[in-house]
């Protein structure tokens, strides 16, 4: 895993160098520092690397300082440090600060007199640490979660690979719905997702690991008591609404698993946090943000085996309904849902379905007469809201 622009401040060799611009980019992640020596720069990147403008055997006039920024932008670069000093560039200029607050890219300033071989070894090294700290993490994941073989406990494997032993863990999965952005772009979005939402795991006691899987986040939160798994909790839901607003082209959703403690299998929370999501994809619920724990009599039919028992059971009580609204082209069942879910209040439902209060009550004695059911006993309303959410899960 890469470091983000965010992360600079805290490397000792950073320290004198400072944002100019872009301040709202600086989630951006870094592939690696490059030092320029030509006037463009296309050619020799792929995407994501931190540039550093020294002048040197370059044209350092604004309109060329311009238009390589212009192409870092365009390239997808992360960001950029400039050198300034009394040799090539005496100072920034105002117009690549309003190019790169107007394009949240990231502008450092660097005093000439820093050695520039010492802060690239330090943000390089810095990468690499955290390349193989993921990969540590992701192999932890993948034999956690993945592997056939799962007779291994959970503080057998965080033994093995190194991994913090706490107390409280659960499973929270961010899903890039339906529709995502080229492969590329969805790599990009996935590395961001992880690095943002490990960093809800900074506070003592807390840590979080995180990997991409298809077009998936897997994270792993470990709180040391169960304050730590509530804090982990929020945070991860709080900074999942910032990564939300970030990528308003990639819908996002997050599910959360329940919290598991020794003797649980995290496989268990994983299975939830899934299950979270699936109600979202359904359209059962439209909330971007899901746990496990809020599903409601939604949790009992995930867990029949037989999706048809379920498919009965709504028949049977609905049947005769789902048979009228087939042959007339009617929607009896959406008028007793809106009816069930107001309360069985007159004015409110016949509000929400914009028909007059005299129509919904032939509708409702309609209904009436074909269950042949007393819609004023509380039982029988239960069985049919529960029997149309049952088809609502069977059909989406």
């Amino acid at each position: 895993m890469s470091i983000s622009c965010a992360d600079l401040k805290g490397l000792r060799h950073f320290r004198q160098i400072r944002l100019v611009a872009g301040e709202k980019g600086l989630y951006r992640q870094i592939s690696w520092p490059f030092i320029c020596t030509t006037s463009t720069i296309s050619q020799w990147l792929h995407g994501g690397e931190l540039i550093f403008i020294s002048g040197a055997g370059l044209d350092c006039g604004e309109e060329s300082l311009l238009s390589l920024m212009r192409e870092s932008v365009s390239k997808g670069l992360a960001g950029m440090v400039m050198l300034t000093g009394e040799r090539y560039i005496p100072e920034i200029p105002p117009s690549l600060v309003e190019l790169a607050d107007a394009s949240c890219f990231p502008l450092f300033e660097m005093p000439w007199d820093v050695k520039l071989i010492d802060v690239t070894q330090e943000i390089s090294e810095n990468i690499m640490y955290r390349k193989e700290q993921a990969k540590k993490g992701q192999r932890f994941l993948e034999q956690l979660l993945f592997s056939a073989d799962d007779s291994r406990t959970f503080e057998e494997l965080s033994g093995l690979f190194g991994i913090p032993q706490r107390a409280f863990r659960f499973i929270a999965v961010a899903e890039i719905q339906a529709g995502d952005p080229a492969a590329a772009a969805l790599d990009t979005i996935k590395s961001d997702l992880s690095h943002t939402l490990k960093s809800c795991g900074e506070g003592e006691g807390r840590s979080v690991l995180a990997m991409g899987y298809l077009n998936t986040v897997v994270c792993l939160a470990l709180g040391k008591t169960e304050r730590d798994a509530d804090a982990l909790d929020k945070c991860l839901t709080e900074t999942f609404g910032v990564l939300s607003k970030r990528y308003p082209h990639a819908p996002l959703r997050l599910g959360f698993g329940r919290v598991c403690q020794k003797g649980c299998p995290i496989r268990t929370s994983y299975s939830e946090a899934k299950k979270a999501l699936a109600t979202m994809a359904k359209g059962i619920s439209r909330e971007q943000v899901l746990h496990y724990s809020e599903l409601g009599i939604f949790r009992l039919f995930f867990e029949i085996e037989n999706p048809e028992e379920i498919r009965k059971y709504s028949r049977e009580n609905l049947g005769p309904l789902l048979e009228a609204d087939q042959k007339n082209g009617s929607d009896l069942v959406g008028t007793l849902r809106s009816y069930l879910y107001n309360n069985c209040n007159l004015l409110r439902t016949s509000q929400a379905l914009y028909i007059h209060r005299n129509t919904l009550i032939y509708r409702l004695n309609t209904i009436k007469g074909l269950l042949a059911k007393d819609l004023d006993d509380a039982f029988v309303r239960h069985e049919l809201f529960n029997s149309i959410l049952a088809a609502e899960f069977i059909e989406k």
